[in-house]
């Protein structure tokens, strides 16, 4: 962003200080990010007109960023002027347009603002004559008066109420009549439902009244209802009609299987009312449109999605890539549908069993087919792609090209700095790591990125600092598989086993894949000491199979077994490489010191292509990106590059660096 220092610019009735990324307004002050506040001052140079997404997307982002980003800056700009989707005071969103500032910018106080921003109020003044002005104030006060006459004289005639007339929904079938008897109870329970929304009135129609010509003067909407049986499957069509002119407001469709009756009938009242929930509430509409769906049965799920995705354990990734898949089978151009599934199946590979690894690998790749066939250029393919790189655990090399001349451009993907960010992290520069992420854009609450901002920082802390970090976290993800093994394993080391263990039965629990519940598992027992090394208790550990080699390599370690943590992690699986990226830095935490500085284990790393060479091209990412990102490295890390030696230890919490090879 452009320096302004303490320069503060008036934009209706806000007092905006771009430097410091305040709003103000009267004695309430709120600040937003950068980004935001780059877009704030674009949206007021250009309120003349409407600003398109694309054009937003061009300059403050990339062409391959997701929309979902714009939705974030305008979100927190209106969350900090007191703004919403509902009442659209002062950012309006046009569908399928872009995004209009019905404030402009006014004038400077405290000193000069930017060029291009004078330059707007030089214009915007110089053209300002007072009695045309005044003229058109009257004139709108005029039109003001007498909207305001005609909106009370309409809702004084109830001409405006809601009122939704629901008939008997009709059966079809090819036959077959098993289900007929349905439609009664679901259309009582459907009345009894909808009534239960707030501003919406609800009454029964007799069957006759099929059409928006034949329900009650009072009835604004007929809701339409049929159930069409074809074999075991049932399938369910609304239509929400006005009934002043015919037309219809709302169409759904959806299908499932034959079952229990009741559970058929709830399934069918649920997604109706959710559906109609959506689309009647004005704000809800505008989020939905936003996403990138008109379907509010898509989007429904797509939201359920979202929420079990940001639990992060095994149960809830699986529970996501469903309801994913639900929102694609009714919309299949629902994008950001798209991205959600590819981000959890990249999460869940992570903890998954070698097969389940492949499948997943599958079914991001089947994602990437399905966004290019819409077009070649699509601009979410690069992030997609980004997290096939990633789920492969082999191409991390491919990652680190790319990712460098991303950040090179000057205008990288959103996840670019984060993504380097962990790359760093994973070979001991940690430095360097902390200040990407001080760069890195920050992941919102329903944000699709591959991978989440703030664990990473998490990981940067010293263990006292993590573990009250961590606990604060599981607070809002209480089943968070990773964070629940952190924890065991850190209290564990730091002398404290009986707080350590409800953490562990927690990750036992959520760990419905097991892997990650293993190593925490291992890893505890041998700091605790009954996994010995030649002990039979260590024997049974070690033979668990490919599945185990990661832990198993780092037991071996942890006992000063070079040798033996050789032969595992040599025999690991491909697929498996990402936890020797991911998990190696936090491990050798615990490794004995004389291990860390042994050249065999050096060598070992460098064997696997993640020691002193992938170290050093790191460095060197770092020294070509230092002018794009201002992040230099340290002295150590320099040091170490200089002399050709494995930098062991991160070089961040200031640990003493000895030996190396």
């Amino acid at each position: 962003m452009q320096e302004r220092g303490n320069t503060t610019v008036r934009i209706g009735p806000f007092t905006v200080t771009p430097g410091a990324g305040t709003i103000a307004q009267g004695g309430s002050e709120q600040k937003v990010s950068p980004r935001s506040m780059e877009v704030l001052l674009y949206l007021a140079e250009h309120a003349d007109r409407i600003v398109t997404t694309d054009e937003l997307l061009d300059r403050f982002w990339s062409s391959v960023a997701s929309d979902h980003a714009i939705h974030k800056a305008i979100a927190e700009l209106r969350a900090a002027m007191g703004d919403n989707v509902r009442r659209q005071r002062y950012i309006r969103t046009v569908p399928k347009r872009g995004y209009k500032l019905q404030i402009s910018l006014q004038s400077d106080t405290d000193a000069p603002p930017a060029p291009s921003l004078m330059k707007g109020v030089r214009e915007r003044f110089s053209l300002l004559d007072l009695r045309p002005l005044a003229v058109g104030a009257c004139a709108s006060l005029v039109l003001m008066t007498l909207l305001w006459l005609a909106i009370n004289q309409r809702l004084a005639g109830g001409n405006d109420e809601l009122v939704i007339g629901v008939p008997p929904l009709r059966f079809e079938s090819n036959g077959s009549e098993t289900n007929r008897y349905l439609v009664e109870g679901l259309t009582s329970t459907l009345i009894n439902d909808l009534s239960m929304l707030h501003a919406l009135s609800v009454i029964a129609l007799p069957a006759s009244a099929q059409t928006s010509l034949d329900a009650p003067r009072q009835v604004s909407h007929v809701l339409q209802g049929t159930l069409i049986q074809a074999e075991d499957r049932l399938r369910v069509l609304v239509n929400l009609v006005r009934t002043r002119d015919g037309v219809h407001e709302y169409s759904g469709r959806f299908d499932l299987s034959e079952g229990d009756l009741f559970t058929i009938q709830d399934t069918i009242v649920n997604n109706i009312v959710g559906a109609l929930e959506i689309h009647l509430d004005a704000e809800e509409r505008a989020r939905m449109q936003d996403w990138g769906t008109q379907d509010a049965m898509a989007y429904d799920r797509f939201m359920k999605a979202e929420f079990h995705s940001a639990q992060f354990n095994p149960a809830d990734w699986e529970l996501a890539i469903a309801w994913y898949e639900e929102a694609l089978a009714l919309d299949p151009g629902f994008v950001n549908a798209q991205l959600g599934l590819a981000a959890a199946a990249n999460n869940l590979s992570v903890y998954a069993r070698l097969p389940k690894k492949q499948a997943l690998i599958e079914r991001v790749a089947g994602v990437h087919r399905a966004v290019a066939a819409m077009t070649r250029e699509h601009q979410a393919l690069e992030t997609i792609r980004a997290i096939e790189m990633r789920m492969a655990g082999t191409e991390y090399r491919q990652e680190e090209a790319l990712l460098r001349q991303q950040i090179l451009s000057g205008n990288p993907p959103a996840f670019a700095m984060a993504h380097y960010a962990q790359l760093l992290l994973g070979a001991r520069l940690y430095d360097e790591a902390a200040q990407f992420l001080d760069r890195a854009a920050e992941v919102g609450p329903f944000e699709i990125s591959p991978d989440e901002l703030w664990s990473y920082r998490i990981a940067l802390l010293p263990p006292e600092q993590a573990i009250e970090a961590r606990k604060q976290e599981l607070l809002i993800r209480p089943k968070h598989v990773g964070f629940l093994g952190a924890l065991a394993r850190d209290l564990t080391v730091g002398g404290d086993p009986v707080a350590a263990a409800p953490f562990l039965e927690r990750q036992r629990q959520a760990d419905s894949e097991g892997v990650a519940a293993q190593y925490t598992r291992a890893l505890i027992e041998a700091w605790q000491g009954r996994l010995p090394p030649d002990s039979d208790a260590f024997a049974a550990e070690v033979v668990k199979g490919q599945e185990a080699a990661f832990t198993n390599g780092v037991l071996s370690f942890l006992h000063g077994d070079v040798t033996l943590g050789a032969q595992f992690w040599n025999a690991m699986h491909p697929l498996q490489k990402r936890w020797l990226l991911l998990m190696t830095h936090t491990a050798e935490r615990h490794f004995p010191a004389e291990l860390l500085d042994d050249p065999e284990y050096h060598t070992v790393l460098e064997g696997l292509d993640v020691g002193v060479s992938w170290q050093r091209t790191l460095m060197e990412g770092v020294m070509v990106l230092e002018r794009v990102t201002g992040v230099a490295l340290s002295d150590t890390a320099y040091e170490h590059y200089q002399q050709g030696r494995f930098m062991s230890r991160n070089n961040l919490w200031g640990q003493p660096e000895t030996g190396g090879d």
